[in-house]
């Protein structure tokens, strides 16, 4: 077996040369395609990663002086060339190549510091924004004042609130750590924002299915909502709000796995046939509805408004939502044992899944729920929620479109209900 420590220096000063040549592939490739100043290309950037890697290596014996000045010989070098540069070109450029020179150095300097993963991993990164870069100001120019918006509070709830929350229990039972409620809340609210992001991206002129997946990812319940509340103006799109409507809902159930997943994977195994048998059905359902109705969407995509499913007020109540549902699982466990969970479940899930499905699976990593229980509740929501969806479209929906999904609905929760069997022989 090949060791690597037989191979020092050496080979970091090759991979040091691999993410130069990376860079620098790329800053070639781009200089060639924009006709842009031939300022750096594959060789320089080579150089200079291996610059940094060699400084770094002298380390030792020169101290840290030794970067400082080959890091500041770099910045007055990059200066020079940018400022020569604009003043031939008689115009102001942006200075992302020289940005990428000074990243590629440090990242020399990493590799060599017993941090090549760390450099390999940013240099990739640092690569995919440099090619992105008609892609990202494409995105930007579409952005607007919303957008915006929901970014910036997507930073607030994960990046400023999270870390400022105490992470123990704050209360005598030991049930609510502020610091996980929101880290769930945050889990919660990543999967809207990339729905949305996704959306505004792609745009939904891509079709139904996507329009549907995209905005189950968002929010199945306000997805619904909105095709529905839309079917009663545009009748004529009843069949294609419908599929929208099942697909949206169908994504809901992936959406659910990956909560258990990343919260306490061992309950996959309990709720994955019930869960599998609502998705599977769902989809075929999908199909079905998609080989009767072959007919133009254009009618659909222009219909379709992408809208925020991120608010900090949204975040809040479901941290909210999440706290409580925690404290009356564990005390109608205590008070009405089983029943009284099941309970919970039942009034929880006719507005949300999120929220009962993290709470449960908590508690069960917890070893304060039994696993049957917590698969079943989880089941118990989920049917319960796409009931409350069925009634929404009843009530809001147009004729055709309340038809098509009502039937939908119905198909999937009773394959969910043949599926749930199957919990109790897990358990």
């Amino acid at each position: 077996m090949i060791n690597l420590l037989d191979f020092e220096p050496w080979w970091r000063f090759g991979v040091a040369l691999l993410i130069g040549a990376m860079l620098g592939l790329e800053r070639e490739f781009f200089q060639q395609k924009e006709d842009a100043p031939d300022f750096a290309g594959i060789r320089t950037f080579s150089l200079i990663a291996l610059f940094g890697s060699v400084t770094a290596f002298l380390f030792a014996d020169y101290g840290i002086l030794l970067i400082a000045i080959s890091l500041g010989g770099l910045i007055f070098l990059t200066t020079a060339s940018y400022l020569g540069a604009m003043l031939r070109s008689g115009k102001e450029t942006g200075i992302t190549t020289e940005v990428a020179v000074l990243l590629t150095f440090l990242f020399g300097v990493l590799v060599m510091g017993d941090q090549g993963k760390v450099a390999i991993a940013l240099a990739v990164i640092t690569s995919l924004l440099l090619a992105l870069k008609g892609r990202l100001h494409a995105v930007i120019r579409r952005m607007n004042d919303e957008d915006l918006r929901v970014a910036l509070q997507f930073a607030l709830v994960a990046a400023v609130i999270l870390p400022l929350l105490p992470n123990r229990a704050v209360d005598p039972f030991g049930l609510l750590n502020p610091f996980q409620i929101w880290l769930m809340v945050v889990l919660v609210s990543g999967i809207g924002f990339s729905g949305y992001v996704m959306m505004k991206v792609l745009g939904p002129s891509r079709g139904i299915n996507l329009t549907g997946i995209l905005g189950g990812l968002a929010s199945s319940t306000a997805t619904t909502i909105s095709f529905s509340s839309a079917s009663r103006e545009h009748p004529e799109m009843s069949a294609y709000y419908a599929r929208a409507v099942v697909l949206a809902s169908s994504v809901m159930i992936p959406r659910v796995l990956l909560l258990i997943l990343v919260i306490y994977p061992p309950l996959l195994r309990v709720v994955i046939i019930p869960l599998g048998a609502i998705l599977v059905s769902g989809l075929v359902i999908i199909y079905l509805l998609q080989r009767i109705n072959k007919t133009d969407e254009t009618g659909f995509e222009r219909s379709i408004k992408v809208t925020n499913p991120l608010k900090l007020s949204t975040a809040i109540k479901l941290g909210l939502m999440f706290a409580i549902v925690l404290i009356i699982i564990e005390f109608a466990q205590d008070s009405f044992g089983t029943i009284g969970v099941y309970l919970t479940s039942v009034i929880a899930g006719l507005t949300d899944v999120d929220a009962i499905t993290l709470s449960v699976s908590r508690l069960v990593r917890n070893a304060q729920l039994n696993l049957r229980v917590a698969g079943t509740t989880i089941l118990i929501a989920v049917i319960m929620n796409t009931i409350s969806k069925g009634a929404i479209v009843y009530f809001t929906g147009s004729k055709n479109l309340r038809r098509t999904v009502i039937g939908s609905f119905a198909v999937i929760i009773l394959a969910g209900l043949i599926g749930s069997g199957f919990i109790f022989w897990m358990t």
